[in-house]
C-alpha cells in the first residue's frame, strides 16, 4: 500500500451546528480529517503531530485498525488545543479557542520530527494548515532530506500580518498549492474565482488546486484552469471538509492519478464527509477508493 506523510494537528472540539445539536469533546484536528480520507481512498497515512499530555491515544484506534501509522506522534508538555466551532444556518463557521492562542503554535509539528527513513516510502508528503513559520520550516526540512518529494500545502485561518509575500514564496517551493476560495480572496484580493487565479499565475504559482465548497474546486495546472463540480448533497457538517478533501487528493495523487482526476476524487469524497458528523466519519461512510 502506498503512503502519505501527513504534518498537522490534533485537537479536541465542541462542535454546535446551526439547528442545535452539539458534539462535545469530540476528537478533531486537521490531521484526522487528512488521515481519514486518506485510509477510505486506499492510502496509509503516517501521522505526524504534538498532542498535549492529555490526549487519549485509544481515541485513534479505528485509524490504526484501518492501517494509520501513529508512531511518530509526540507527546508535549501541556494541554491539547480545544475549541469551540459554531456553525451557522448560511454555513459560516466561528471558531473560539479554549486553550490560549499560542498554543497552536507550540502543538505544531518541527523540523526534528521528520527523518530520512520517515520520507522514505512515502509518495506524498501533505502540510496542513499550521502558523506559517512552522509551514515554512517544515517545507524547507523535507526538501533538505528528499529534495524531489512531492509536497502539498494547505492554508491557515490566522496567517500572521504580513504574510502575503512569504506565503506565495512558500506556495512556489511546493508542488501543489492548497488555498480555499476564502483563502485566496484574502490573498490576492479578489473574489471572482477566474480573476483571483489569474492573478494566483501572475505570482508565479503554477499548480494549485481551489477548494471552492458547493462549487467544487478550481484546477490550475501549466497555465490552465479547469473547474470541477461537487457533487449535489444535503450538508449536516462542514467541520473538516477541506481537510477531507486534501486527503483524498494526495491519495489519489499517490496513486498516480492525474491533478485534475485527483481534484474529481476529493470533491467526492468532501462531499460524503459533510452528510454527517464527526471527525471519524468517513471510515464508516466509505469512498470511491474502497
Amino acid at each position: 500500500m502506498e503512503s502519505v506523510l501527513i504534518l498537522g494537528n490534533l485537537t479536541i472540539d465542541d462542535v454546535v451546528l446551526a439547528d442545535g445539536t452539539t458534539y462535545m469533546g469530540s476528537l478533531g484536528g486537521n490531521t484526522i480529517h487528512v488521515a481519514c480520507a486518506a485510509i477510505v481512498n486506499g492510502v496509509k497515512p503516517i501521522l505526524v503531530a504534538r498532542m498535549g499530555e492529555d490526549f487519549e491515544l485509544g481515541v485513534l484506534s479505528p485509524l490504526t485498525a484501518r492501517g494509520a501509522d501513529i508512531s511518530h506522534l509526540t507527546s508535549i508538555l501541556g494541554p491539547t488545543v480545544r475549541n469551540w466551532v459554531i456553525y451557522e444556518w448560511d454555513g459560516s463557521r466561528t471558531r473560539l479557542y479554549r486553550t490560549k492562542k499560542e498554543r497552536s503554535l507550540e502543538v505544531s509539528p518541527e523540523p526534528s520530527d521528520i527523518t530520512p527513513e520517515l520520507l522514505r516510502d512515502c509518495r506524498v508528503v501533505h502540510i496542513c494548515a499550521m502558523p506559517l513559520a512552522n509551514a515554512e520550516s517544515l517545507v524547507a526540512e523535507v526538501r533538505k532530506l528528499s529534495p524531489s518529494m512531492f509536497i502539498t500545502l494547505d492554508t491557515h485561518e490566522d496567517w500572521v500580518a504580513g504574510y502575503r509575500e512569504r506565503l506565495v514564496t512558500l506556495a512556489k517551493k511546493v508542488d501543489v498549492f492548497l488555498p480555499s476560495i476564502e483563502e485566496l480572496e484574502m490573498l490576492v484580493g479578489e473574489k471572482d474565482p477566474t480573476k483571483s487565479i489569474e492573478i494566483l499565475k501572475g505570482l508565479g504559482i503554477k499548480s494549485a488546486v481551489i477548494k471552492a465548497n458547493s462549487n467544487g474546486a478550481y484546477v490550475l495546472e501549466c497555465g490552465a484552469t479547469t473547474h470541477v463540480e461537487a457533487p449535489l448533497v444535503i450538508a449536516k457538517d462542514s467541520t473538516g471538509a477541506g481537510d477531507s478533501f486534501c486527503g483524498a487528493l494526495i491519495a489519489a495523487l499517490a496513486l498516480d492519478h492525474n491533478l485534475i482526476a485527483s481534484a474529481k476524487i476529493a470533491c467526492e469524497t468532501a462531499s460524503l464527509a459533510i452528510q454527517d458528523s464527526g471527525s471519524l466519519r468517513l471510515l464508516s461512510a466509505g469512498s470511491k477508493g474502497e
